[in-house]
Parts: C-alpha cells; structure tokens; sequence
C-alpha cells in the first residue's frame, strides 16, 4: 500500500540521512514516477526536504523533535511490542521505564485506572505520563544524555540503588554478536545494569533488527540469558529465538 510504502522510505530517509528515486524504485520495484510522487508527499508533510533526485531528511532543532524523527525508524513494530507488552503490566505495580523510542511507545498504553508507580529517566516518558493523576511518577535525576532524552551518570545510578521495581521495561541500542545487550554509550549502559539489577524482572522490549550478529558491543549492559521476557517481532530468526528459549529466555512476539 502507498502509506506503508511511504513509511519505510521516511525510514530510510532517516536512517541513512538521504535517499534518491533510483534506489526507492529498485527497492520498491516501482517505477521513478511513482517513486518521486512518494517524494513529493512526504515533503509536503514536512518529513523530508526534496533535493535534484531525491530527498534528505530534515534536520530537527530540539531534542523532542530529534528523537521524534528517529522513533519512525521500525515504528509499526514498536508499536505492536509496546502493545503487547502493556499486557505485562498488573495494577498497583512498581514499574521501571528506561529511555528509548519503544518503551516510549509504551506509554500510549498506559492509563490512570493502573494506580502504577513508575520510576523512569527519560524526559519525554515523564512528560507523557505526567498528566496521568492516577499514577506516582518518579523521576531519576542526573546529567542529561541527548542522544536518549535521559539522565545519565553517578547521581542516577545512586537513586535507582534506593528502588526495588516488580518489572523493568528495557530499551536496547543493539543485541550484539555475543548475545549480550549493549550500547555505543558507557554512561547509558551503566544505568541500564543499575535497573536491572533493582527489579524483580526484567521484560526487554526491542524490533528484531536491534539483533546485530557481526558487532560486539563496547558497552555491555547485560547478557540475554539475564533477562525474563523478550517481547520482539516476527523478523527475529528463529535460530535466535529457539537459543533464548533454551537458555529459559520467555520471547513474546507481537
């Protein structure tokens, strides 16, 4: 379908920072009109910035806007993960909510009538959920990472020491060839095994891309088989499944 089309060439766009109509009508085997019509609509919604044979993605000002731009990448997945994993949550609950574009996504789910507390470090997450009067929200302080709208550093991993959480929700940058979590970031990954190392249990919540076999990650925060539940898509190869499973690995797929 067109808009599903359209999507994945914002996706793309983002990903890469550009895109031209030679490389959207191969992929897409449609031809360069069609192609550059896709163009035209996605610029008119002010998504991309058309250029001589194709587009680049517009650069965003602020941080909201930034980390708007890169939750397009994957979202319909991450909106299917973060539906089913809603389905996790029990009322009265203490809950972690780390920073990322899925748990994000998460938030859509989230509603008064849960009574949760719900610890986070992410900006946008408390800002989301801040209008809910039905729910505590606490909010981890520190040095703020822009990349992840969060806050990072000594004073974040101390407050999450003083937490005990029923479930952590964890973001992942990637699943690397170890088979560890990990991140480009020290300071993030630090406050990553600082909540998981607080909650009872741990539900990771990442598109199957995220798994990156010819990577291994400087800055690991924890290995998958520490981890209760992996809530994914239908892209995840079964082989990588089938080994979480052995190694007692819960794997939810939406």
């Amino acid at each position: 379908m067109p808009s599903e089309r359209r999507q994945t060439i914002l996706e793309m766009t983002v990903r890469d920072g550009s895109i031209d109509v030679e490389t959207i009508s191969g992929h897409f085997r449609i031809s360069n009109v069609t192609a550059r019509s896709d163009l035209n609509f996605l610029a008119s919604q002010y998504l991309v910035e058309r250029t001589r044979g194709g587009a680049v993605a517009i650069l965003q000002h602020s941080l909201a806007a930034t980390f708007e731009q890169r939750s397009l990448l994957n979202r319909n997945e991450k909106r299917r993960i973060a539906k089913l994993a809603s389905e996790m949550l029990a009322p009265d609950e203490t809950i972690i909510l780390d920073a990322g574009s899925t748990t994000a996504e998460l938030c859509r789910y989230i509603s008064s009538s849960m009574r949760l507390t719900i610890i986070t470090p992410a900006l946008n997450i408390a800002t989301e959920l801040g209008a809910l009067s039905g729910l505590e929200l606490l909010i981890v302080g520190g040095r703020l990472d822009s990349r992840t709208i969060s806050c990072v550093g000594r004073i974040a991993e101390q407050q999450l020491q003083q937490c005990l959480a029923h479930k952590v929700f964890l973001g992942a940058h990637m699943i690397d060839a170890d088979g560890d979590i990990a991140d480009v970031s020290s300071d993030v990954a630090d406050v990553k095994r600082a909540m998981v190392r607080v909650a009872r249990q741990v539900i990771l919540l990442a598109d199957s891309r995220k798994w990156n076999s010819a990577v291994v990650g400087k800055n690991k925060v924890a290995p998958l088989n520490s981890v209760d539940v992996v809530v994914t898509d239908s892209g995840l190869k079964r082989s990588i499944r089938s080994a979480m499973e052995r190694d007692g690995v819960r794997v939810a797929i939406a």
